[in-house]
């Protein structure tokens, strides 16, 4: 799994909302997602493959997939990923983004890396602020200051201070930045481009900047490998397509809802097989940083909503 979308959910006004068949799309794409983070633990810490390996193959997979998918239709144009340079810098961007992911997840756990890479949302409002003149809004602010309350909680940040007490907090930290400036990106190619155009990019320029550092180490795999890291590959593709269909049926206040429960979906794997543990700071961290993400995401009014359940 990366921790970043494949693109921004759809900006239309009025969605064709139809609770029951997005649900369905957005359950498929956290078990997808859910499964794909846990085998990427799997791999590391179990099998110890090295995540460039894992990286390539889920590249390779959702490559093809795409490319099966959508090139009959038309609507993949794999050479505009060279020609354009935010299709370039989508790429680029988005394969050092899930570098960071895949490579803390072993050292950090599945629950506490996923975690850390959720504030991609906290970070991509400040962006959008800054860089698209978005304006920010006071709800927003709130969720984002909630947000980065419950990542120095998780991550064990002193007060005023950026220094991190370990360097792989700061490696998933780098990937939440990362993925952020890919979605500002997006936002400007869905202008332009095709989502599969979008997608491929990131897959082409993975490729490229995994499999050179894979190929020693794939000589050591067994049939068995093969086929986990394929499967893994193809939970990455379908959580991805399933989570952009899920956009489709549903507001973006109840997409973003299902999307915010990955990382504790995740969490819960995690300590169950593999008994990653939390304390109590970091468990109410993990809690902030799903509220504060969520806030940013939907920039609810409380007193609105409120008022209307009165």
């Amino acid at each position: 799994m990366s921790t970043e979308p494949s693109e921004t959910p759809p900006a239309s006004p009025s969605p064709r909302v139809d609770l029951r068949l997005g649900t369905m799309w957005m359950l498929l794409s956290i078990v997808c997602f859910t499964g794909n983070s846990l085998m990427i633990k799997h791999f590391a810490s179990d099998r110890h493959i090295d995540p460039w390996l894992t990286m390539s193959f889920r590249f390779g997979v959702g490559l093809l997939m795409t490319m099966a998918l959508f090139l009959p239709s038309g609507s993949l144009s794999l050479k505009r990923s060279f020609m354009s340079w935010l299709l370039a810098s989508r790429g680029v961007l988005g394969a050092l983004g899930t570098a960071a992911y895949y490579h803390s997840i072993g050292p950090l756990g599945a629950g506490k890396s996923t975690l850390i890479g959720n504030t991609w949302c906290v970070w991509a409002a400040i962006m959008a602020t800054t860089m698209l003149g978005e304006r920010l809004g006071l709800m927003k602010l709130l969720g984002i200051v909630i947000a980065l309350c419950g990542l120095g909680l998780l991550t064990d940040i002193a007060p005023g201070s950026v220094a991190f007490t370990g360097k792989w907090e700061l490696v998933a930290l780098t990937g939440a930045i990362l993925a952020a400036l890919v979605v500002v990106v997006i936002r400007q190619l869905t202008k332009t481009e095709s989502s599969a155009t979008i997608f491929a990019s990131q897959c082409l320029y993975g490729l490229l900047l995994s499999l050179p550092l894979a190929g020693a180490t794939a000589v050591h795999l067994t049939l068995g490998d093969i086929g986990l890291l394929t499967v893994a590959g193809l939970c990455a593709g379908v959580g991805q397509l399933s989570m952009t269909e899920g956009f489709r049926f549903l507001t973006i206040a109840v997409g973003g809802a299902f999307q915010i429960t990955l990382p504790l979906v995740i969490s819960m794997g995690g300590i169950l097989l593999y008994g990653e543990h939390f304390n109590s700071i970091q468990m109410l961290g993990g809690v902030l940083i799903l509220v504060g993400s969520f806030q940013t995401v939907v920039g609810i009014h409380w007193k609105r909503v409120a008022s209307k359940g009165a």
